[in-house]
């Protein structure tokens, strides 16, 4: 469900969105142009921020940052993948790497920043999240990660050949290149991180249109499925992200189109009326009745409205429909480890071990994972369970404290007992520097 990795932090944090549909639609999206560039997926890591800045970019090595402001100012899914194309002409072009040590230091460290923000706010701790994410915000004040005029022209030829080869209309390209000039013309506290870290000049731009003048793909329409998927991100991320009322005001009266339901119905759970955002999202599962995000989006309200029951069927049906989403599995498993019944219980440890071996980076799951093999009696799971989540979070103390508990209560040799002895000695390496 969104938000469920949302930090609860101030307006200028940054925290991370996980959402199922959202991490599908940007697979969605990425696949072709990372097949143009020539780039396995999954060597790249996209991480969506939930802030409202018009913001991209590359750092600590293979990963790209996407700001929810972004997506939200782009409104054709050939923008966002122009976008994408760019960042991996930086990639692909070396940038970061031709920058020396001092320079890779601090991109990395940007992206330490912003993932150790994302897990202080997912451990509780929304003042330490504050602070972190200021500090990272402040480096992309400074310019860390500014590209010269010449890396950004090789980035964008770079990334209008991926576009070409994966067979995209390029024009989307120079649009994005539009509204990024159009920030140069704002005062300098209002320019976005983007505009500042990319210099933008007029000749980008005419040489952008050359391309995309002479590119066979020039007038190729958006995929209709494409466009769908796309428009279906934007109505959740606005409906989130945006203030509720602001939101609802911007309806039109009786609309009953999708992106609207989905921007009404989070509206509605957000202010909360949990009664009127569930009529909207049965009137969605009405027009897709097999649809494993709308159940999904039901669950999270019905859940988050304090009517577990419910919540769980509809999160048992999103399994059912979509088997292979680990996030919404996690979703059930917590839904179920709030009722705190044992054959609840032994349910939710079923089900989180599977969700945590299919995606290992998801703090919340191995938090929900350590609940369900205490109660299951078992602690020195639990034990290696909270370790991984420390060292997910960078609270790499913590991580061997708990690692080595595990290792005293696990079976000698067993797999869980040889991971809590690799976590150790990971820890002993930091230790030293």
């Amino acid at each position: 469900a969104l938000m469920a990795g949302l930090l609860t932090v101030s307006a200028s944090a940054q925290g991370l969105i996980r959402d199922a549909e959202i991490e599908r639609t940007l697979r969605m999206l990425s696949k072709p142009v990372f097949r143009g560039a020539g780039v396995s997926p999954g060597s790249v890591k996209l991480y969506l921020i939930g802030d409202r800045s018009l913001n991209a970019f590359v750092a600590g090595g293979r990963n790209i940052f996407l700001y929810s402001g972004l997506i939200s100012r782009l409104d054709k899914p050939e923008q966002l993948q122009a976008v994408l194309a760019h960042e991996l002409g930086h990639i692909n072009g070396g940038h970061l790497a031709r920058r020396g040590i001092e320079a890779r230091q601090a991109t990395g460290a940007l992206a330490l920043g912003i993932l150790l923000a994302i897990a202080a706010g997912v451990a509780g701790s929304p003042d330490a999240s504050a602070a972190i994410a200021s500090g990272t915000g402040s480096m992309l004040q400074r310019g860390f990660l500014a590209y010269t005029r010449g890396e950004e022209a090789s980035a964008d030829q770079a990334g209008l050949t991926y576009l070409e080869r994966a067979g995209i209309n390029p024009h989307g390209f120079v649009e994005v290149l539009e509204i990024f000039r159009g920030q140069e013309a704002l005062a300098a506290g209002r320019i976005d991180p983007f505009a500042r870290t990319h210099p933008m000049s007029a000749d980008r731009i005419l040489l952008a249109e050359r391309r995309v003048a002479a590119s066979p793909y020039r007038d190729r329409r958006t995929p209709a499925r494409l466009a769908y998927w796309y428009g279906r991100m934007r109505a959740k991320l606005d409906g989130f992200l945006d203030r509720p009322e602001r939101t609802l005001r911007t309806l039109k009266p009786g609309a009953d189109d999708e992106f609207s339901l989905i921007r009404q119905a989070v509206a509605l759970h957000r202010l909360p009326d949990p009664d009127g955002a569930l009529r909207a999202v049965d009137r969605l599962l009405a027009k897709r009745p097999r649809d494993a995000y709308y159940h999904e989006l039901k669950g999270q309200i019905l859940f988050e409205s304090g009517r577990v029951p419910e919540a769980i069927a509809a999160y048992r049906r999103a399994v059912r429909l979509a088997p292979g989403e680990s996030l919404i599995r996690a979703s059930l498993a917590e839904a179920l480890l709030s009722l705190d019944r044992p054959k609840a219980n032994a349910e939710a440890l079923r089900l989180l071990k599977k969700a945590t071996a299919a995606d290992e980076g998801n703090a919340r799951a191995l938090r929900s994972l350590a609940v369900a093999w205490a109660r299951a009696g078992n602690e020195g799971m639990a034990a290696l369970a909270t370790a991984e989540r420390f060292a997910l979070e960078r609270r790499f103390h913590d991580m061997t404290i708990h690692a080595r508990r595990a290792a005293q209560m696990l079976p000698r040799g067993s797999p869980g007992w040889l991971k809590a002895q690799d976590i150790i000695l990971m820890g002993e390496r930091l230790e030293k520097g």
